[in-house]
Parts: structure tokens; C-alpha cells; sequence
């Protein structure tokens, strides 16, 4: 009887246990990245990386501390000694890099500090390409349709888009026609950016309850945001196509990507912690054979998968323990 409650207990924990390449451990590795668009990598170096090297290396237990420093982007890893509470270590970095937030540059952005998790690595990577869809389409396709779709199947904690365009409402200033008004184009910045926000607007009776009130004063398309009327600070109105051109395009490139000479849109799905790799890529891929189906035009092509390894690894395992218990 004894025998038989533990082949019962070991086949239900095995079936319940995830097929996963790393065990359930977090390491005590911090990251901090601190960002300040257009300056160059030496300035970084001296200006953010020194100060940052300097208020976390006489932290207890610190093990390492390595540093990357790129145009306007400064990344500093801080290793704790294997032991170390990961959340406790977490907040003294936090904690440090607030004490010298007074001495960074004044465009510095806000400090990002947070653990490194092996979990957050992706588990899995697809393009996406289709001959009849430009970047700027394939990149709303990932974001607003594939990572939605994606990000609810079981185990998926975030899908990431990598390469390809953002879609941006671009307006292109008319240096005549703002000559002959006598304006500057940090006037038509100052006066787009006060207009177009929604704003509460504190509360009002109506029908013998309080309602809520808000001042909508974002533009919904293109054309209203184009006959939106500016009120500057000459004390003049001024539509702001009347100084401008509006038309939706696409944002600067700053990243691309390239599979066999062909411009394609990629995104790399991250699982949660308790997750299964295997499960996890085996959803994604019965997931985008649906999305297939729905977008005959779009190509999905897998280009890596963390769980094709752990997967062989599992096998072969497994048929050790087989061998095993047969020998045996």
C-alpha cells in the first residue's frame, strides 16, 4: 500500500512539475540605467557612470560592479555576493543612486534601478513580414494586435517588439508663413502642448446628482488636430494649419530588423517565473499558426526558442531514467 501512494504522489508531482532551463533562483544582480539623450559616451562616463560606480561600490557585500557606457546611456550592473537578500539589495542601490541624483546632469532622466531577473530573459523570437505591409503597418500589427492577442495566452508576461517604426503624428512647421506672423516655433510648441490635453474640470449638478466634469482638448484625427486653434503669447489665434503642415507618418529609426536581406518586424515573448519554457513556446506556437490564419498576407517565422534546448535536454534526461529504472 505504501509503495502504491508513493507511484500515486510521484506521478502527480511529476505531471505537475514545469520542464523549465533554469531553476527557481534569483540572484542578487542589480542594474541601473540612467539616460541623457545627445551627450556623448565620454561625457556619460565622467558625468553619470563615475558617480553611480562611486556611491554603490561601498555598499555591503558587493561582489562586482561592472559598467556599460553607450551615447547617451549609461548601464551599471552591481553583483552582491551569493547570499544576499535580492530586495534588501534592491533598495540600498536605489537608496544610493537618490543620494547623488542631486549631482547628475540636469537633462538626466530619472534612474531606472531594478533587478535583474533570469525569467525576464525571452523565451522565444518571431519576425513578421508581409510583402503587401510597410514598417510603420507590421509595427501596429505586433504592438496593438499580435502582442495583445499574445500577452493572454497562459504563462506570457510581456511580449516585446524589436525593430521596425512607431507611428507619430508629425507636424512640419512653415518658416514663411511663421516670419510673416511674427512667430517662433517654441511659441507653436509652447501653445500645441498647453491645447491639446484633457484636463479635469471639477464637478458639477446636473439632474440633482454631481457629475464629473472634464475638458477634452486632445485632437481625435489628424484634420482636428490640424484646425485646432492656438492662442499664443502675442495674444494672437491662429489655426495651426495655417503655420503648418499635419500628417501621420512614422517616428525616427533608431533600431531595424533584418532576416536574409528583407526588412521584417521581430518581438520576443518573456514568460512569468512559475511558467514552463516548454509550455510556454508550444502556446506561442499554436497561437501565431492561428494568427496565420487570420493574416494569410503576414509570414510568422520562429528564429529562436529557448525551449528547442531545454526540450532535448528534458529528452535525453528522461531516457536516462529510463535506462536506469530498466537496468535496475
Amino acid at each position: 500500500v505504501l509503495f502504491i501512494a508513493l507511484l500515486v504522489a510521484g506521478g502527480l508531482g511529476y505531471n505537475s512539475l514545469p520542464v523549465k532551463l533554469y531553476p527557481d533562483v534569483s540572484f542578487p544582480l542589480i542594474k541601473v540605467n540612467i539616460a541623457l539623450p545627445g551627450a556623448a559616451a565620454s561625457e556619460v562616463e565622467t558625468q553619470i557612470t563615475d558617480e553611480v560606480e562611486a556611491a554603490v561600490s561601498n555598499l555591503a557585500n558587493v561582489g562586482h560592479v561592472n559598467s556599460t557606457v553607450t551615447q547617451g546611456l549609461s548601464m551599471t550592473y552591481v553583483d552582491f555576493e551569493i547570499g544576499a537578500d535580492p530586495q534588501k539589495a534592491t533598495d540600498e542601490v536605489r537608496a544610493a543612486v537618490d543620494r547623488i541624483r542631486s549631482s547628475l546632469p540636469r537633462g538626466a532622466e530619472e534612474p531606472i534601478v531594478e533587478r535583474f531577473e533570469i525569467d525576464s530573459l525571452p523565451v522565444v523570437t518571431y519576425a513578421v513580414s508581409g510583402t503587401e505591409h510597410s514598417d510603420l503597418e507590421l509595427s501596429w500589427l505586433v504592438d496593438d494586435i499580435i502582442a495583445r492577442r499574445l500577452v493572454t495566452e497562459p504563462g506570457v508576461a510581456q511580449v516585446k517588439r524589436v525593430g521596425g517604426v512607431d507611428r507619430e503624428i508629425n507636424v512640419t512647421l512653415n518658416p514663411e508663413r511663421l516670419e510673416a506672423l511674427g512667430l517662433t516655433a517654441p511659441q507653436i510648441n509652447n501653445a500645441l502642448r498647453s491645447a491639446s490635453i484633457d484636463v479635469p474640470g471639477g464637478r458639477a449638478e446636473v439632474g440633482g446628482r454631481e457629475q464629473t466634469v472634464r475638458v477634452l482638448g486632445a485632437a481625435v484625427t489628424v484634420e482636428s488636430l490640424g484646425d485646432m486653434v492656438l492662442s499664443t503669447s502675442a495674444g494672437r489665434e491662429i489655426r495651426l494649419a495655417d503655420v503648418a503642415s499635419v500628417a501621420s507618418g512614422a517616428a525616427e529609426r533608431r533600431g531595424f530588423a533584418d532576416l536574409n536581406g528583407q526588412s521584417v518586424v521581430g518581438f520576443q515573448v518573456m514568460k512569468t517565473p512559475k511558467a514552463s519554457d516548454v509550455a510556454v513556446a508550444r502556446e506561442i506556437r499554436h497561437a501565431t499558426a492561428q494568427l496565420a490564419k487570420d493574416f494569410p498576407d503576414l509570414h510568422f517565422q520562429q528564429i529562436y526558442s529557448v525551449a528547442t534546448g531545454t526540450q532535448a535536454s528534458f529528452t535525453a534526461t528522461l531516457n536516462s531514467l529510463l535506462e536506469g529504472m530498466v537496468l535496475a
